[in-house]
């Protein structure tokens, strides 16, 4: 055959924004991504973007040759553009993981069309892809093949003009996000669908180790001692309360480790705080922003952070998946102490907030700490008075709201009354719930000083030892355990958790020793359950059912000491496997 033959010229149109959620917020129970390299993949994989293209050329050109609606040809396919689609918020951060998916998009020469969202929706994306296909469709020589990678039906007259004007289309998709218009309806594609599901092996790679050292170290510091270094600063804070993210900044600013300081060092290799603590560490901390209604100073774009669940089995584990730690590292933890960087003003942005937050108006004009105050029928004795304004500026606020600006005077006070009256009803229904959850807060921890007083006052203290990890250098920077901790935690508890959860859990339990010939390690176990759904075949998985009832595996485990047997409780047993359970038969 000829060598000499011009390629087939095809351009490749990216929904940006479909893609993005397609490949890291799918149900899980649906998507094949996590069921083949398992959740959190991101941490271990990464899109191989260079490949995409190459793939589906491959699917359609193995489809010309084997189907007779195609003239046989030798002219093979080559992607002469690749452009992408998408927008995001002017404050999303450029290091979380949909910004960087964009980044290393383009770093594959991919054109990138980023639009700022404005509002809540997403506006114009679809239409200016649309726009750029039927453009180049009516450029001379711009493309032959129009390949459109989405699961959108809103392409669908797009797709119809660019074949009217005698380009051949082809749609890649996800069978989960794909509409079924785009694969069943024959006249808007020139080929069959090419499924990314059928190329994952070549699609999704493994993070060279190299490379994965880099993103999970913080220069001198590891991730563990980075969230170790945060979490004893948030959990400093009594009764559990929400940590201002500004404070946490300027704490982590003041700890020299080597010749920079930890919040430099989160910078440099997590992008911040914020993507640290919802990406990497979102098993230790709860992350809360501020009410948008509430009025704050300029330029405030602080957060709160809690810690939650128990921080030292989470803790332990990171400890545990740390490879190696810096000499600078070393010396850092040899010497660390939380009591020598936490001040008497540690917290003094995080007091000013909660402060501002309950005695600043907000957005909507209104006084948040007053509205329980407010008249009988939702309004309140600052509020605007409609009736006064012009008809002009009457329909300005309409759409400012997204309301109808149709109808007189009359018409138009009385929608903005309706509205007004709707949303005093949320706020105040939002804190009422605040209130519930903050005086529950406050009796929970009432009930745990009086009980750890009870108790102090029976026996003497409790004298915890340091954890001991074989093998580990540096097993003397774990934090300190104590193992009654877990058996208290919520045995006595557990006649109050739903029979169907307790069976549930104790069933997969059961099966995995069972298979295992009795015994196994609790991390074995652990990693069992989180393949495996909960009781309610929800989306979420049994570990997380199990963690959110009972806290921890050991916990679960001695509330069933008619079924298990835990062999050796001490802290930091066994290595990667974890403490030893045994089935009694």
């Amino acid at each position: 055959p000829s060598t000499n033959v011009a390629p087939l010229k095809a351009n490749l149109f990216i929904d940006g924004t479909w893609l993005y959620y397609s490949l890291n917020t799918r149900n899980p129970d649906r998507c094949p991504i996590i069921k083949k390299f398992g959740k959190g993949w991101q941490n271990n994989y990464k899109v191989d973007w260079l490949a995409l293209p190459k793939l589906i050329c491959s699917q359609m050109e193995k489809q010309r040759y084997s189907k007779t609606s195609f003239t046989k040809s030798e002219r093979p396919i080559e992607i002469a553009r690749i452009m992408v689609f998408t927008s995001a918020k002017r404050e999303t951060d450029p290091n979380s993981i949909r910004m960087r998916m964009f980044r290393d998009m383009a770093n594959a020469n991919y054109d990138v069309h980023m639009m700022e969202t404005v509002g809540q929706g997403e506006k114009c994306v679809d239409i200016q892809l649309a726009v750029e296909m039927l453009h180049y469709a009516t450029v001379p020589n711009a493309y032959d093949v129009a390949i459109l990678l989405s699961g959108d039906k809103d392409f669908v007259p797009a797709l119809v003009r660019t074949r009217q004007k005698g380009k051949q289309l082809c749609i890649s998709s996800m069978r989960a996000g794909c509409n079924r218009v785009l694969y069943e309806s024959p006249h808007i594609r020139d080929y069959d669908v090419v499924w990314l599901e059928s190329c994952l092996d070549e699609l999704i790679v493994p993070i060279p180790e190299e490379e994965r050292s880099r993103r999970d170290r913080a220069g001198y510091a590891s991730v563990f001692t980075m969230m170790r270094v945060l979490r004893d600063f948030v959990e400093a804070l009594p009764n559990n309360e929400w940590v201002s993210s500004r404070d946490i900044g300027t704490y982590l600013k003041s700890i020299q480790i080597a010749d920079s300081n930890m919040l430099e060092e989160l910078k440099q290799s997590h992008g911040g705080l914020r993507t640290f603590l919802m990406e990497r560490a979102c098993n230790l901390f709860d992350v809360q922003f501020p009410d948008e209604r509430v009025t704050r100073t300029p330029g405030d774009h602080s957060f709160f952070v809690r810690v939650k669940g128990d921080s030292d089995e989470t803790l332990i584990n990171e400890f545990k998946r740390t490879q190696f730690f810096t000499k600078e590292e070393k010396i850092f933890l040899e010497e660390y102490k939380k009591d020598k960087y936490i001040l008497d003003d540690s917290y003094q942005h995080t007091a000013t907030s909660l402060l501002e937050m309950k005695h600043h108006p907000n957005k909507d004009g209104g006084q948040e700490a007053d509205i329980d105050a407010d008249t009988a029928d939702g309004t309140s004795a600052n509020a605007l008075d409609y009736s006064q304004l012009t008809v002009v500026k009457l329909k300005e606020i309409c759409r400012e709201k997204g309301l109808p600006v149709s109808g007189k005077k009359g018409d138009l006070i009385q929608r903005l009354e309706e509205d007004r009256q709707l949303e005093y009803e949320i706020i105040k229904k939002q804190q009422k719930q605040t209130r519930e959850a903050r005086e529950a807060s406050v009796k929970r921890s009432n009930r745990r000083v009086q009980t750890q007083s009870e108790k102090n006052s029976r026996s003497p203290a409790h004298v915890r030892e340091k954890p001991s990890v074989p093998g580990n250098v540096y097993a003397a920077s774990l934090p300190q355990l104590d193992a009654s901790r877990y058996r208290n935690a919520r045995v006595k508890k557990d006649t109050a958790v739903d029979p169907a959860v307790k069976s549930h859990l104790e069933a997969l339990v059961k099966e995995y020793l069972t298979a295992s010939g009795g015994t196994a390690g609790s991390r074995d176990i652990g990693r069992y359950l989180a393949a495996n759904s909960d009781s309610r075949r929800g989306n979420r998985s049994a570990l997380t059912e199990l963690k959110e009832t009972y806290g921890s595996l050991l916990t679960f485990i001695l509330t069933k000491q008619n079924s298990f047997l835990v062999l050796d409780k001490s802290p930091g047993y066994g290595g990667d496997e974890g403490f030893p359970i045994k089935l009694i038969k």
